[in-house]
């Protein structure tokens, strides 16, 4: 049974994970930099992206050809106190040169003022809305900044010439290489000690960094953004081609996703060469139909490459925006896509910041007792893998939900300890269903006394639930191939003087049964003891006759 340690502060959920992040999030004694793969904050700690875009439409136009509607930043209040307490510790602001006024200067000061007070980096990302140099517009912003150090760069948004440029020939390679390293010079010459972030040309679709030796300030994170291309499913198969693409870059340099959206858009791009022997490109933009099962599983797949392996954090679009995109539906409400994004990626991101990770003193992750949005979310991956029945998806961390966590920990071969912290919870959105050791059996349950873990194996070699269970304390339980005796609705133990519910005989006197006990680790007499809700699914699962294997 769960063993509850003593708590004077509730766990944060998905809505207000953090009541004050400023210390921890941005320094302003000292501005923060890149070394070598790592971003380093104002105190030399590892600060892993958790980013939210807002503002579009306010410093640059959405469309092309569109004038700047009057200077409004009413919302951002609000809004930069809510993405702080959703766990987000980065804000991007798209500007462009049509902001080059007194009034917009005067708001973006404001903005990052707000930002620094909420321990929050400000990310002014620069949309190209002609074919003009773009330098001197770059210098010019910098020089609004100067000192500010929590104010970073994005000096093109989309080096694929962009929304404002759609239809005209793009850069090739070496033009996007010219172009950054003159954007990058601009802003350095301009006093800018902060980070850089350049986003990779073509859609991100080569993610793989080709291009950094290229780049001669070390300064620098680099921002990928694969487009869906108009598929609806995020696989397995698209987050090993990713982390495959990605895994040379991210041991040398920092790496970011930039603006993860519900809603993507499909690219489609026409190369030529010209007279010269120059290839060029041409592209058209559409936006495909809504996207949600493909963008939450990207969001997924960030977890687990920023938590476990090296990535360095993500931007997520958007919040206060009118567009289909919107994280935010009106005054402390998010929408659908802002609670997947809230739940999960800034959540676990916030828990692996904070190294809250299980322990004593555990405030920010999950364990016994917790409640609310974010719990409710981790109860459904569960239950997708089969480790918690549909009916205990609640919202609250209950017994259930402690055993689901435990069988879980023990088929990944973890510790076991039934709380889920930011790296459990990182391999449980990457997981899939555990596998049977004996598929071709038919119909059967399997006992892994190494891992205490119960599995029901349908006919096809699926397993359909995976369950927690304490076997024979002394190792009394024999590994061997048995097969279902008789059942017992309530059985009477004549050695014990107990009564055994749910009892599925296998060996002798040796059965899986409901107990009101069931540790993570063996403590029975030689029986299988099951958790009084997984109990009736052992026991509408088996027949008599069926295969029970058990093994080490």
């Amino acid at each position: 049974m769960p063993r509850r340690r003593t708590r004077t502060t509730a766990t944060a959920t998905a809505l207000a994970l953090v009541a004050l992040m400023g210390g921890s999030a941005v320094a302003d004694a000292k501005p923060a930099r890149v070394k070598g793969d790592r971003i380093l904050d104002g105190s030399r700690q590892e600060l892993k992206v958790r980013g939210v875009v807002w503002g579009e439409g306010r410093f640059a136009p959405t469309q092309p050809g569109q004038a700047l509607p009057p200077v409004s930043i009413a919302g951002a209040p609000r809004a930069f106190r809510q993405i702080q307490r959703i766990g987000g510790n980065v804000v991007r602001v798209n500007v462009s040169s049509l902001a080059n006024t007194p009034e917009h200067r005067r708001a973006l000061l404001r903005l990052q003022r707000l930002a620094r007070s909420r321990g929050l980096v400000l990310l002014v990302a620069n949309v190209a809305v002609g074919e003009q140099d773009q330098t001197p517009w770059l210098r010019e912003l910098a020089s609004w900044f100067k000192g500010k150090d929590n104010v970073w760069y994005l000096p093109d948004v989309d080096p694929d010439c962009g929304i404002h440029l759609t239809g005209v020939a793009c850069g090739d390679t070496e033009a996007w290489i010219w172009s950054q390293q003159r954007h990058l010079r601009a802003l350095r010459d301009a006093g800018v000690r902060t980070p850089i972030v350049v986003n990779l040309p073509d859609g991100s679709r080569s993610v793989s960094i080709n291009w950094i030796a290229a780049m001669r300030d070390r300064n620098v994170v680099y921002a990928v953004h694969p487009p869906s291309d108009g598929r609806t499913r995020f696989t397995a198969a698209s987050g090993a081609q990713l982390q495959a693409s990605l895994r040379d870059a991210t041991r040398s340099v920092p790496v970011i996703f930039d603006n993860v959206a519900r809603v993507q858009t499909v690219v489609d791009v026409r190369r030529w060469t010209s007279g010269q022997g120059v290839t060029r490109m041409e592209r058209s933009v559409r936006t495909s139909r809504d996207t949600m099962r493909w963008s939450s599983g990207v969001l997924n797949w960030l977890i687990g490459w920023t938590v476990l392996d090296g990535g360095d954090g993500a931007i997520v679009s958007g919040m206060g925006t009118d567009t289909r995109n919107s994280m935010s539906a009106g005054a402390k409400r998010l929408t659908g896509w802002g609670k997947v994004a809230a739940s999960s990626y800034f959540a676990v991101g916030f828990r692996a910041a904070a190294g809250r990770d299980p322990g004593s003193g555990f405030p920010g992750g999950f364990e016994v007792g917790d409640r609310g949005p974010a719990v409710r979310a981790m109860q459904q991956h569960l239950s997708r893998l089969g480790y918690l029945s549909p009916r205990f998806v609640n919202g609250q961390y209950g017994a259930m939900t402690w055993h689901a966590v435990n069988a879980f920990q023990g088929t990944l071969r973890r510790e076991r300890d039934g709380t889920v912290g930011a790296r459990t919870f990182a391999r449980m959105l990457r997981a899939d269903r555990p596998v049977a050791r004996f598929p071709d059996e038919g119909p059967h349950i399997e006992v892994d006394l190494a891992n205490q873990v119960a599995l029901l194996v349908n006919g096809r070699g699926k397993v359909e639930r995976a369950i927690q269970v304490s076997t024979g304390a002394t190792g009394n339980t024999p590994p061997g191939r048995f097969s279902v005796t008789r059942m017992e609705r309530m059985s009477w133990s004549k050695p014990f003087k107990s009564w055994l519910p749910y009892a599925v005989y296998f060996n002798q006197g040796i059965a899986l049964h409901e107990y009101a006990d069931v540790p993570d680790y063996p403590a029975s007499h030689g029986c299988v003891r099951l958790p009084f809700g997984d109990a009736p699914v052992v026991w509408e699962f088996a027949t008599v006759g069926m295969p029970v294997l058990v093994y080490r």
